[in-house]
């Protein structure tokens, strides 16, 4: 018999090994379904009972600091897992439904940030915002559909005026899914 921690380790490390963005634990009337979300696509990878879902999801929202006890409200969380194959940010919502309380976990690999220059921009487009870091002063909004590359730019902007700038960088992020 596996152990909560290891059922839940190993769900996690099956998603990230399929490169999955997204985690679904969805109750259903007699058993639990989990599927993973793979290039814009819901793939339906197993059922599970009932009991040993909750228990999961009761692991994963009392790691991330979540209120166990709650499960008619909606709760969001986050918290960081690494194991010996892989180092994850992994941002929690939980939903009540009827047959019990569902669970999304966003998959957020803490891989390195690429330079700038590696980013899939048109040159043009990199001297802009690059010419924009020369200003003291200012206020950049990044917006776009998931998987589009926002967080991706920002912190890769974020590391170069690391660099070559003695500035004080703020950043306003909701949800932050990068730490810096």
């Amino acid at each position: 018999m596996h152990t909560i921690e290891q059922l839940s380790e190993r769900l996690i490390e099956e998603a990230c090994a399929i490169r999955a963005s997204d985690i679904h634990i969805v109750p259903k009337e007699h058993d639990t379904l989990i599927q993973f979300r793979v290039d814009d696509d819901l793939i339906e990878k197993r059922s599970m009972k009932k009991e040993t879902c909750e228990r999961i999801i009761s692991h994963l929202k009392f790691l991330a600091s979540m209120d166990i006890g709650e499960r008619r409200r909606t709760q969001n969380g986050a918290l960081s897992i690494s194991t010996s194959n892989i180092h994850v940010h992994l941002r929690l919502s939980t939903l009540p439904t009827i047959h019990e309380e569902s669970l999304v976990i966003r998959i957020l690999p803490q891989e390195k940030i690429p330079p700038i220059t590696q980013l899939s921009l048109f040159p043009a487009t990199t001297n802009k915002l690059l010419s924009i870091l020369n200003h003291s002063h200012g206020l950049m909004i990044f917006t776009g559909p998931t998987g589009s590359g926002k967080t991706t730019t920002l912190y890769s902007l974020i590391h170069y005026a690391k660099r070559h700038f003695n500035r004080n960088i703020i950043t306003l992020e909701d949800p932050v899914e990068t730490k810096s």
